[in-house]
């Protein structure tokens, strides 16, 4: 047995390595002292305790995805160590990366949303290939968990940003319920968000490395990622789009140009507020089942015996390059 034969066995973690309700208990957990904390913040003004209410609030659902996916049946060459640098590398390099390349480059009114895409997405696969240059064997499961990793890490501190900024905006008018109200609509988002795009995104890529152990652009990589693209571009003009139904349904006229950074033009009545929250989950709900659709096919695609969970060089004949 060669020297990478025998890392490639060492590496290898048996699945089950997590109860397989760990997740559960750790989100009804969560959102009990989620809770508790943000009763006891509101009826005493204690700031001490809000760093919990947001800390607690962004991280739970992210953190609790991994733990569910991380339980699933599977032989993995993924360690902690790496699973660890994959959600901070996504957090915090991920975050402050695309934040500064969106200040220098996103367009003010042409093809904002496309753009956002391009970028975020852009610099997740970019994090998620640095820390996949830890794994020696490249199983496009393990991609799949990876890259749902890095995707909760930018999940979970993207969304501690846009609570400070509600607490900030909202300090002098009930910030803790609005810091809940933020949270508990960003958590229930973010696995069919940047946890399935990325999840995506990395099964892809750990797929063009399977035969060779070296990544490439191949088919597969390439429309996976415009499919990635275009979904987080969608999900961004979802916003837009629900302004412009809501002005449709009303009887204003409809249109049906891309919404780059459209907004409300005045203050909207309660009726246009109802209408606008139907449509906005509508789409937002439409395009959560279709990357939770695409992601399960994927999931399973790469179960058939042409993905074995042993290395090819090792004597695993090569998979088919179908585009998933």
């Amino acid at each position: 047995m060669s020297s990478d034969e025998r890392r490639s066995t060492a590496a290898v973690v048996e699945a089950h390595a997590l109860p397989r309700r760990l997740w559960l208990t750790a989100l009804v957990i969560g959102v009990v002292v989620l809770l508790v904390a943000a009763f006891i913040t509101e009826i005493t003004d204690d700031t001490i305790l809000v760093p919990n209410v947001i800390m607690v609030g962004s991280f739970l659902v992210p953190v609790c995805t991994v733990l569910f996916i991380l339980s699933r049946p599977r032989v993995t060459h993924l360690t902690v160590e790496v699973l660890a640098l994959g959600f901070l590398a996504g957090g915090t390099a991920g975050v402050v990366l695309t934040a500064v390349t969106e200040v220098y480059l996103l367009p003010d009114h042409v093809a904002t949303n496309a753009v956002i895409g391009l970028i975020e997405e852009g610099g997740k696969i970019l994090l998620l290939l640095a820390v996949a240059t830890l794994v020696s064997v490249r199983v496009p499961r393990d991609g799949m968990v990876l890259g749902a990793t890095v995707g909760a890490g930018f999940a979970a501190f993207e969304t501690s940003g846009y609570v400070l900024r509600v607490l900030i905006e909202h300090s002098d008018d009930h910030a803790i319920l609005n810091i809940l109200e933020t949270e508990a609509f960003r958590g229930v988002l973010s696995p069919f968000g940047h946890i399935t795009w990325t999840a995506l995104l990395g099964g892809a890529v750990f797929a063009s490395a399977w035969y060779t152990g070296r990544f490439r652009l191949d088919r597969r990589v390439f429309w996976t990622l415009v499919g990635v693209i275009s979904l987080h571009g969608f999900w961004d003009a979802s916003y837009g789009w629900a302004i412009r139904a809501t002005h449709w349904i009303g009887g204003e006229g409809l249109d049906l140009g891309w919404p780059n950074t459209a907004d409300w033009v005045g203050s909207p009545t309660n009726e246009e507020l109802t209408r606008f929250t139907v449509a906005y989950d509508v789409l937002l709900g439409v395009l959560s089942v279709i990357g939770l659709v695409w992601a399960i096919r994927t999931w399973r695609t790469y179960e058939l015996n042409r993905w074995s969970s042993t290395h090819p060089r090792a004597g695993a004949a090569p998979p088919t390059h179908a585009i998933a």
